[in-house]
């Protein structure tokens, strides 16, 4: 899977966010993908390419997006939008047939008071449209302070896919957002535990995304996880970002340290590996983020990637 990355405008504002900041003080890279762009780098790698994410910043706020969705429907290629939806709907965007399903939606999504009305409102609106192809997306950033329930009040009023996509906030090289530090991943997966339990009451699951590593757990909280249907996975398995000006990245904590030209390869394979060499160069290749990281049997058998990249990077 590979990424758009279809502009750095964004009016929401999360704390946690890892990729608004960064994109505002380069002074190297455009200011959007254009739809040309895209174009070229679809046509470069036709036939390797099943599923899109399209993302930023705030996709609504790409001029081309409801052209850039038709664009890969007509390649046969599934479009999965990543959103506030904090901003009006694009135009014409309801409009395309997706009968066959070749796009949804992934919401991040924050309790009531992160909102002002007219961000609130667009969101129902947005809901009561397309809720029915629109998962929630949900980042740990602040475990004293964050209550799941919202999340769980969101689905069944709007009638939404009943999974939520659950990230951890991570860093990012010189970013100074919000993110959970390595000292409270323990009580990170603590926090995780108690809302998949939360959840499966309501019958909601949950699945890992970004940043989770298996020692955040012991035996007996994984052996529950998986009794409660959740998605567990501590690989990283990274997706390619492509933004503006074709440039190439491994994911967007580490935006600064090693980007390529997104048309300097043959295939996604060797463009992933041009990207990994870049960051092996510049972080090294000691395994995890942890000294435990090169003895643990779990990372020897690639059953846990031993934490996110990014805690090197800082």
């Amino acid at each position: 899977m590979a990424n758009l990355y279809l502009t750095h405008k964004c009016k929401r504002g999360c704390p946690f966010c890892f990729a608004r900041k960064v994109l505002r003080a380069a002074d190297d890279i455009n200011e959007v993908l254009t739809l040309d762009e895209i174009e070229r780098f679809i046509d470069h790698y036709e036939g390797q390419l099943d599923n899109i994410g399209l993302l930023g910043g705030e996709p609504f706020l790409y001029p081309d997006l409801v052209e850039v969705v038709k664009l890969l429907k007509a390649h046969r290629i599934h479009a999965k939008i990543f959103t506030s939806a904090t901003n009006p709907v694009p135009s014409g965007l309801d409009e395309i047939d997706n009968s066959c399903g070749d796009f949804n939606f992934v919401v991040n999504v924050g309790s009531r008071d992160t909102y002002n009305d007219e961000q609130y409102a667009n969101l129902e609106g947005f809901f009561d449209r397309f809720h029915s192809v629109s998962a929630l997306s949900y980042t740990i950033f602040d475990i004293e302070k964050d209550n799941p329930e919202f999340l769980f009040d969101m689905i069944d009023r709007y009638e939404l896919v009943r999974n939520i996509r659950t990230g951890i906030a991570l860093p990012i090289y010189k970013g100074g957002n919000s993110y959970i530090d390595l000292s409270d991943y323990r009580k990170a997966g603590e926090y995780f535990c108690e809302c998949v339990e939360r959840a499966a009451k309501r019958r909601i699951t949950m699945s890992m995304d970004c940043g989770f590593q298996a020692c955040m757990f012991d035996d007996k909280q994984l052996g529950r996880l998986i009794r409660l249907d959740t998605h567990v996975g501590f690989m990283c398995g990274s997706a390619l970002d492509i933004g503006p000006g074709l440039q190439a990245w491994n994911c967007f904590p580490l935006f600064q340290l090693g980007r390529v030209d997104a048309l300097d390869a043959c295939t996604i394979d060797e463009l992933k590996q041009k990207l990994n060499k870049k960051l092996e160069e510049t972080l090294g290749c000691e395994p995890g983020v942890h000294k435990a990281c090169a003895v643990c049997d779990l990372r020897r058998r690639n059953l846990c990637e031993g934490g996110c990249k990014s805690f090197k990077s800082i």
